[in-house]
């Protein structure tokens, strides 16, 4: 079985039950983890650290530990966890990136131009276009707190794509499994933001090059990379390529995973049924047999579930 933590029940991984091979996954919230007196022996794979405080992340850090000591794979370290900025200034500093990122407050010293501006931990997508001079970068900080937008969690981030054909934009995605890559499904869109995508806007050719780029997984090594930087076994990576080369944007550790049921090109859905059988296969080699649950020993963990025993849910998981 594999368990997967969560900061609440979502259905990221519901589609999970029509992938042929896929292993029994058991989807807990950090509120049940911590709340938890035994825990089932099993993979765990941990998620979300970028929507946890600074004490929910402490006491996953713990569980985490305590899991690891009973002999069980537990995926995801939440005590090295590494956010999305600081993520895209270790890729750049270590060469992988050729695209830089600055905190508002360090604005005067953005030097390369257009950038854009976005939020560290909700996955919303740019908060504006393409910004081209000081002045307007200045205007859209502005802009952006007057709307509410935490500063802290707000980004300024150098512009860095290349559409494949005029007009069209393809961001790549691949999966860490374990020790595995496995290339997923790419969006073809006509923005360069390319969260979405338009169904059969690739068309036939380009979806029949991404089929052979989900057989020949060749970014693995480059991709593994990006996610020891990142301290993470498990997650999505999102890229593209610029000049050739692959251009990390984020790697979200809990990220949705679809089933495409119908599509106009014949090609795109032999690729979806490709990429879940190679997902699930990866699944499979991480998954842990059954055995005898385990008591939670982690003093922390106990004292925080002692201070919850008469709340609905703990005092500090959202």
């Amino acid at each position: 079985m594999i368990c997967i933590v969560m900061t609440w029940p979502r259905d990221t991984h519901r589609s999970l039950s029509q992938y042929p091979g896929a292993p029994k996954v058991q989807v807990w919230s950090y509120d049940a983890l911590f709340r938890a007196r035994r825990l089932p022996r099993a993979t765990w794979l941990f998620t979300d650290m970028d929507r946890l405080g600074f004490w929910e992340l402490e006491l996953a850090a713990h569980a985490y530990r305590e899991l690891a000591g009973h002999g069980m794979p537990v995926l995801n370290d939440p005590g090295r966890f590494c956010g999305r900025f600081d993520l895209l200034e270790r890729l750049h500093g270590a060469g992988v990136n050729r695209f830089r990122v600055w905190r508002p407050g360090r604005a005067a010293a953005v030097d390369r131009w257009p950038v854009f501006l976005r939020t560290e931990a909700a996955h919303r997508g740019p908060l504006t276009g393409l910004i081209t001079a000081p002045e307007a970068l200045a205007a859209a900080i502005e802009a952006a707190l007057a709307a509410g937008y935490p500063e802290r969690d707000l980004m300024i981030v150098e512009y860095c794509a290349e559409p494949i054909r005029d007009n069209l934009f393809r961001k790549h995605a691949a999966f860490r499994v374990g020790a595995r890559i496995v290339t997923s499904l790419a969006v073809h869109d006509t923005g360069w933001a390319a969260k979405y995508g338009v169904e059969g806007v690739a068309g036939s050719e380009l979806y029949r090059e991404e089929l052979a780029n989900l057989a020949e997984n060749g970014h693995a090594d480059v991709l593994m990379r990006a996610f020891e930087t990142a301290h993470l076994e498990y997650g999505r990576v999102d890229y593209a390529l610029v000049a050739g080369t692959p251009q990390i944007y984020e790697i979200n550790s809990n990220p949705s995973i679809g089933h495409v049921v119908r599509h106009p090109d014949p090609a795109r859905l032999e690729s979806a049924r490709l990429w879940e059988r190679n997902f699930a296969a990866a699944l499979a080699a991480i998954d842990s047999a059954p055995g005898p649950s385990v008591t939670v020993g982690d003093a922390r963990l106990r004292k925080q579930r002692r201070r919850d025993r008469l709340m609905l849910r703990s005092r500090w998981v959202v």
